[in-house]
């Protein structure tokens, strides 16, 4: 009986390491998202400016 609890104690060790692992994976995509959020951001931005301006100038052909 002492074996098979020793067992599961170090399952429950190694479940515990990969639950560990997974955590620090989701803190450092987080932070790569948060660090180019600045680069996606100005690109949406100017995307948006263009198209914002081609609506407005659809009438006038210089989309």
């Amino acid at each position: 009986m002492r074996y098979f609890n020793a067992r599961v104690f170090l399952a429950d060790e190694q479940g515990a390491e990969t639950v560990e692992w997974v955590m620090i994976a989701a803190v450092l995509a987080g932070i790569i998202a948060i660090a180019s959020w600045d680069i996606l951001k100005d690109a949406v931005n100017a995307s948006i400016i263009k198209i914002t301006g081609c609506i407005e100038n659809v009438t006038n052909g210089t989309c």
